[in-house]
């Protein structure tokens, strides 16, 4: 779950005391404004705020955004302490590892350069270049923007974002640069597939993506020549303001998990007026204004399903009217089927929204709310706060700029396992099935016909485990929450981390489980297990069990005389309490969380209704 949002005014206690909210709801867009908020935010003390150190190094001046980035990375949950290095100082701060930049202990660092530094003969003399000449300009870019993630990669595990360049506001060739081979736009533009490039060879980097926001609101509007002359600054004041959002939305996405599944009414939301009153010819959905407003709504949950958040309904309708747009309206871009539950009645919304995420089995706090009434998005804040409330505008054409504000879907990977987990819900109904008609526990899972796959976590594994790591709590042994580049060092330090990828007669549920053993310090003989989750849509079926026999007889193999277990209680994850002594750990006296298993009586065994397979290599 996301930190709620608090603080304001004044002296630091009255800033707690009365809020952020407050303080947030008079912000004007102005530089001096938004300078005002970032000093009481940076000298008030915010608990229920996550801190974060964030630390730039640039091409140009940088600072002019810290008063943006501290406001909006509060808006969005985060504390963040920045610092910026003074500009092009990029290797000076990167390549030492005693410089300020890693005396900042940074948690994230942002290389922001631009072409125009980085390769001037690119920008300024473009026509001049020989083919052969833009290819060594390009790799020369190419070869130090990847010397800088090496060196922060070197000193530091922080979670590195690398701009891209932004279009030339004037290409070199005016008019005919479209026709020209190559144009200037297509040498930015390979810059940038080399940018992106750079980021997926490493763990834990990303491109932030400069050249869209500047895209967003056009070259023409975006620099001041008289702050960029005068100081190197690039951004004009409309500009600090965008980059300072979307900078804190990066961070936000990298700090905490995105909402699971988004709940939407139907009524006056996916499609104009009421079903029940005006009948299924009657409402707005259509190619023709303004039925084609909600029509390319329903093409961006669409979308949203495809990239793995769910779908479900919560709305006060009769259920045979609703159903019918779904079945026979020629228009309705989202089928029944895309929607992993439903909750079409006439009690309120709270009720709905508790028994989606029972049904789903996921947390209340994992549900992001769209309703068009703000009498039912009030009534949802007041009473299950930890969903996330979208504000909805009136005006329909706003809506696909509301969902995508509201941040409650960003994230910075997005698996194979996203973009087939509507699929995966929809097979849960067949398992159901069968549990039901089954004559015992063991019946059921035999009949299952489960195929584990097991291996070590690699580059290719990282991303998704990195995402499990960051938003599993209900199986979640321990909570821990590593990064992707954490995991990575710990794996270089000796670490055995295992992903399971389950298989069953009804499909691939996809990679659900991950455990992380580590050696002792003093005893090398005797490890410990720092991480063991596995995703809430296969508990009950047991194949936790082939994940830790797995481990446990690699650890075996490794020379390990013992292994512990610890778990940690949270207001989420009791589910998982009793896993270790399930499967015959002894407690350890003097800690009631502590669960030992000696090697001496082998391995923990797999149960037999689990075919396992090991990837080694993977």
């Amino acid at each position: 779950m996301r930190p709620p949002i608090t603080a304001t005014t004044g002296s630091p206690e009255a800033v707690e005391s009365v809020g952020l909210e407050a303080i947030l709801g008079e912000l004007r867009p102005t530089p001096s404004a938004y300078l005002s908020a970032a000093r009481q935010i940076e000298a008030a003390e915010l608990p229920s705020l996550r801190s974060a150190n964030v630390s730039f190094v640039s091409t140009f001046t940088s600072e002019i955004l810290r008063p943006y980035l501290v406001v909006e990375s509060a808006r969005r949950g985060l504390s963040v302490n920045p610092y910026f290095a003074p500009f092009n100082q990029l290797e000076q701060q990167v390549l030492d590892g005693s410089s300020l930049l890693y005396q900042s202990e940074p948690e994230f660092v942002f290389i922001a350069t631009r072409l125009e530094e980085m390769a001037s003969n690119m920008v300024d003399r473009f026509l001049t270049l020989s083919n052969d000449d833009i290819d060594r300009e390009l790799a020369q870019i190419e070869e130090r923007l990847r010397g800088l993630v090496e060196g922060v990669r070197r000193h530091s595990s922080a979670t590195v974002f690398v701009f891209n360049f932004a279009q030339m506001r004037r290409p070199a060739g005016g008019l005919a640069d479209s026709k020209m081979d190559p144009s200037q736009e297509g040498m930015v533009r390979d810059a940038n597939q080399r940018i992106s490039d750079i980021c997926g060879e490493f763990t834990g980097v990303y491109v932030f993506d400069y050249a869209r926001l500047t895209l967003e609101s056009g070259l023409n509007n975006w620099a001041d020549p008289k702050l960029w002359y005068s100081g190197r600054i690039p951004f004009g004041v409309d500009a600090q303001a965008k980059t300072g959002k979307r900078l804190a939305s990066c961070l936000r996405a990298a700090c905490f998990p995105p909402s699971k599944c988004l709940v939407v009414d139907l009524d006056n939301t996916l499609w104009g007026g009421v079903v029940g009153e005006e009948g299924i010819g009657g409402i707005a959905l259509s190619e023709d204004y303004p039925g084609n407003v909600y029509k390319e709504f329903q093409r961006l949950l669409v979308s949203l399903r495809d990239r793995g958040v769910l779908l479900a309904i919560a709305s006060k309708n009769n259920e045979a009217d609703a159903l019918e747009v779904f079945h026979g309206h020629s228009d309705c871009v989202l089928k029944i089927e895309d929607f992993a539950a439903r909750q079409i009645h006439w009690n309120d919304k709270v009720t709905s929204l508790l028994a989606i995420a029972e049904e789903l089995n996921i947390g209340v706090d994992s549900l992001a709310f769209f309703d068009d009434n703000p009498v039912e998005r009030a009534w949802v804040r007041s009473q299950l706060p930890e969903v996330t409330v979208i504000e909805v505008p009136e005006n329909p054409m706003g809506f696909a700029d509301a969902l995508e504000a509201s941040g409650a879907f960003d994230t910075l990977d997005i698996s194979a396992e996203d973009r087939t987990r509507g699929d995966m819900y929809r097979t849960e109904n067949e398992r159901h099935q069968l549990k039901g008609s089954s004559v015992s526990p063991e019946d059921f899972l035999r009949q299952l016909e489960m195929e584990a796959q097991i291996g070590y976590v690699g580059p290719e594994t990282l991303p998704r485990v990195a995402q499990l790591l960051a938003k599993t709590n209900q199986f979640n042994l321990t909570t821990q929450r590593h990064t992707a580049s954490d995991l990575q060092t710990m794996i270089e330090s000796g670490a055995v981390a295992l992903w399971l990828r389950l298989i069953d007669r009804f499909g691939d549920n996809g990679l659900v489980a991950v455990a992380v053993a580590v050696p002792g310090i003093e005893n090398l003989g005797e490890w410990s297990i720092d991480t063991f989750l596995m995703s809430c849509r296969v508990t009950g079926m047991e194949v936790e069990a082939a994940l830790l026999g797995v481990l446990t007889n690699i650890v075996r193999e490794r020379q390990g005389e013992s292994i512990t277990g610890k778990y940690i209680p949270t207001a989420k994850n009791s589910m998982a309490s009793e896993f270790y002594p399930a499967h015959s750990f002894e407690s350890v006296s003097g800690n009631p969380n502590l669960w030992e298993w000696s090697f001496a009586n082998g391995a923990v065994p797999v149960p037999e209704f689990v075919s396992v397979s090991f990837e080694p290599t993977t």
